[in-house]
C-alpha cells in the first residue's frame, strides 16, 4: 500500500507530520480526485477536501479518514488544531499564500520543505502504473494515426489537433495530456510551437507532440511528418535526429546516469553539424505529471532505475526554415527498455 509505505518513510525522517498537497501526489496515496491537503500526523493520515468534493472523495478513498472543509480558514484551523504539537512537520510543495499562513499558526514549529520523500516512491512505477501507461501510450498512438489521416495540403493546425483530441477520446482518453503542439512550415523550428490556424503547406514539416490521459496517467509521443516529397536536407536532417532517438534508447537501462544518455544524442547531432539546433534536455520522467522525475540533461544527476518511465525526444530546430523532433515514451525494465509510444518513426511511414 503506497500511503503505508509512505507513513513509514515520514517516520524514518522524524518529522511529527508531514502535508501532502497537489492533485497528482494525493491521488497517488489515496485515490481521491478531488484536491485539498493530506496529512499525515501521530501515526494517522486524515484527508481535508473540499466540501464540494467530499462525497466524490469519501467514495473513492478507502484507506484515511476523509474530512471536509468549507474555505480556507476552516482548512487552517483544523490542520492547526492537529499539528499543535508538532515542531518538525515536512512538506511536498505548497503555495506560498498556505504556507505563510501556517506559519503564523504554527508558532516555533519547523516547516520544511522534503519533496524527494514522495519523489523516491513516484519515479519507479508499480505494475498497475505501468498497465494503465501502457494504456495511455497507446491512445496516443491512436491520436498519432489520426493526425496521419488528417495532415493534407490546405488544412488548418487546429482542425489536425481536434481530429486528435476527438480520436484518443473516442477511444476512452480522459482528457488531452497537455496542450497538443502542431507546428507546421517555419513554425516546427519552435519546440512548444503550440497550435495556430495556419494552413499547412505542400513540402513543409509538420511537428505533431501529443498526449493522452488515461485513469490520470500520462502518455507523450512526437513524430514530425513531411507533406508531400521530402528535401534532401529534411532527409538528412530526420535521419540524424532518428539516429540519435535510436542510440539513445538502445542505452537506456537501470544504473546509468541520466546525463549520459542525453550526450549519447547530443554527441550524434553534434557531429552531424547540427549541435546548436538541440536546443533542450534529451528528455523527462512521465506518469501522473506529463514532467516528472528524472530529468535526462546535460546537468541531470539522475540515474536510471528499473521502473522509471521517460521520454526520448532529441529534436533539430532551425530557425527560419524547420525542425524535427522524434518521441516516445519508454519504461526502463531490468533488461533494457519497453516502448509505451509504438507509432512508426521511419522516414517513409512519416512522408505523406
Amino acid at each position: 500500500m503506497r500511503l503505508k509505505r509512505f507513513m513509514e518513510a515520514v517516520r524514518e525522517e522524524s518529522f511529527d507530520a508531514y502535508l501532502v498537497y497537489g492533485s497528482a501526489d494525493i491521488y497517488y496515496l489515496t485515490s481521491s480526485t478531488g484536491g485539498g491537503i493530506l496529512l499525515i500526523a501521530d501515526g494517522e493520515s486524515t484527508l481535508y477536501t473540499p466540501r464540494l468534493n467530499y462525497p466524490m472523495a469519501e467514495e473513492q478513498v478507502k484507506i484515511c479518514e476523509v474530512q471536509p472543509y468549507k474555505g480556507e480558514r476552516e482548512l487552517m484551523e483544523l490542520l492547526q488544531k492537529r499539528l499543535r504539537d508538532a515542531r518538525n512537520i515536512g512538506y511536498n510543495t505548497l503555495p506560498l499564500s498556505t504556507y505563510r499562513k501556517l506559519r503564523e499558526r504554527l508558532g516555533e514549529a519547523e516547516l520544511r520543505e522534503a519533496s524527494e520523500l514522495l519523489w523516491r516512491m513516484r519515479r519507479v512505477k508499480d505494475e498497475e502504473e505501468l498497465k494503465l501507461m501502457r494504456r495511455a501510450g497507446e491512445l496516443a498512438d491512436i491520436g498519432m494515426e489520426a493526425a496521419r489521416e488528417a495532415l493534407k495540403p490546405g488544412v488548418r493546425e487546429h482542425e489536425v489537433a481536434a481530429e486528435i483530441a476527438h480520436a484518443m477520446m473516442r477511444e476512452g482518453a480522459e482528457g488531452l495530456a497537455f496542450q497538443p503542439i502542431i507546428a507546421s512550415g517555419p513554425r516546427s523550428a519552435y519546440p512548444h510551437g503550440g497550435v495556430t490556424d495556419r494552413r499547412i503547406r505542400w513540402g513543409e514539416l509538420v511537428v505533431v507532440d501529443i498526449g493522452a490521459i488515461y485513469r490520470e496517467y500520462k502518455s507523450d509521443i512526437t513524430r514530425t511528418f513531411i507533406i508531400g516529397e521530402a528535401s534532401e536536407r529534411q532527409r538528412e536532417i530526420y535521419s540524424v535526429v532518428l539516429e540519435a532517438h535510436l542510440k539513445a534508447m538502445e542505452a537506456m537501462k537501470p544504473g546509468i546516469e541520466a546525463r549520459r544518455i542525453d550526450g549519447i544524442a547530443r554527441e550524434i547531432i553534434s557531429n552531424a553539424g547540427y549541435g546548436d539546433y538541440f536546443i533542450h534536455s534529451l528528455g523527462h520522467g512521465v506518469g501522473l505529471e506529463v514532467h516528472e522525475p528524472p530529468r535526462l540533461s546535460e546537468e541531470g544527476e539522475d540515474i536510471l532505475e528499473a521502473g522509471n518511465v521517460v521520454t526520448d525526444e532529441p529534436g533539430i530546430y532551425i530557425p527560419g526554415y524547420g525542425g524535427v523532433r522524434i518521441e516516445d515514451t519508454v519504461h526502463i525494465t531490468s533488461s533494457g527498455v519497453e516502448r509505451l509510444t509504438k507509432f512508426e518513426k521511419e522516414l517513409d511511414a512519416v512522408i505523406l
